[in-house]
């Protein structure tokens, strides 16, 4: 009989830490849940910061292209005026004896 009632008190006594034990580990499982998804949202932001610098060279790049380009195209017709500038001081020359 002292021990039914000591197996009973012992029983008492480790029900709640027992019982306890599965809220703990949802707690732990819903902390482990909860760091992953802070894990995930902070990787998805560096990756979002990262294609949006991406980007930002990318459009960097085509604007100095396209500058480059605009003083090729610029080149060119001061080139094709001086050309024609010197072809007309020759025919003017070639004219006048």
């Amino acid at each position: 009989m002292m021990k039914v009632i000591l197996l009973v008190t012992l029983f008492g006594l480790a029900w709640p830490v027992l019982a306890d034990d599965d809220g703990q580990r949802d707690s732990l499982n819903d902390s482990r849940q909860r760091n992953q998804l802070q894990r995930d949202v902070s990787s998805d932001r560096a990756t979002t910061i990262e294609r949006r610098q991406s980007l930002n060279r990318s459009e960097h790049r085509d604007e100095r292209f396209d500058e480059r380009q605009r003083q090729e195209r610029q080149l060119k017709r001061s080139q094709r005026r001086l050309e024609d500038s010197q072809r007309e001081l020759r025919d003017q020359r070639n004219q006048s004896p």
